[in-house]
C-alpha cells in the first residue's frame, strides 16, 4: 500500500497505520531494522504473525515467495523496488517468505508492526538459506 504523506519544506509526515479506512489489528509491538549498503536480510517467514513492513527512506529489493503448500499461490514470487522514491506499508501474511536488499549507497531503516509480540522462547521465525535454490529470486 502506498503510504499517506505530507510535506514542506521542513519535511515529512508519514502515515504508518491509522483506522481512518476500516479497522486494524493492534498494534503490540514494534521496531526498526537497520540495514547497511548492499546488505541482505533473506529467507524469513512467519507461521503466526502478519509483517507490516514500513519502508520511506532508502532504496530496497524485496522479494516475496508463498511457501504455502495449501496456497493457491504457492511457489508463486513477486519482487518490489521501494523505499523513499516509493513509501509503503508492504503487509506480507503468514506463510510468505521475504528478504530484503539494500540497493542504495546509504544505511538505511524500515519499520515493522507485526501483528504478534516476539517471543523470545519460542520465536516465530522460521529460515530458509539464501541463496536457496528453492526461491528462484536474486536479490
Amino acid at each position: 500500500e502506498p503510504m499517506v504523506q505530507h510535506g514542506d519544506d521542513r519535511g515529512h509526515l508519514f502515515e504508518l497505520l491509522t483506522t481512518r479506512d476500516g479497522g486494524i489489528e493492534p498494534i503490540v509491538h514494534t521496531y526498526c531494522v537497520t540495514a547497511a549498503p548492499g546488505s541482505i536480510r533473506a529467507w524469513v517467514y512467519h507461521k503466526i504473525q502478519t509483517d507490516r513492513l514500513h519502508f520511506m527512506n532508502g532504496y530496497f529489493r524485496v522479494g516475496l515467495i508463498d511457501v504455502r503448500d495449501d496456497s493457491p499461490t504457492h511457489g508463486k514470487t513477486m519482487v518490489l523496488e521501494i523505499g523513499e522514491n516509493k513509501p509503503v506499508r508492504l503487509t506480507i501474511p503468514t506463510g510468505v517468505a521475504h528478504g530484503v536488499h539494500n540497493i542504495g549507497s546509504d544505511m538505511a531503516y524500515f519499520i515493522n508492526m507485526p501483528t504478534e509480540v516476539y517471543d523470545l522462547k519460542r520465536p516465530d521465525k522460521y529460515r530458509l538459506p539464501y541463496p536457496s535454490p528453492e526461491i528462484p529470486i536474486e536479490l
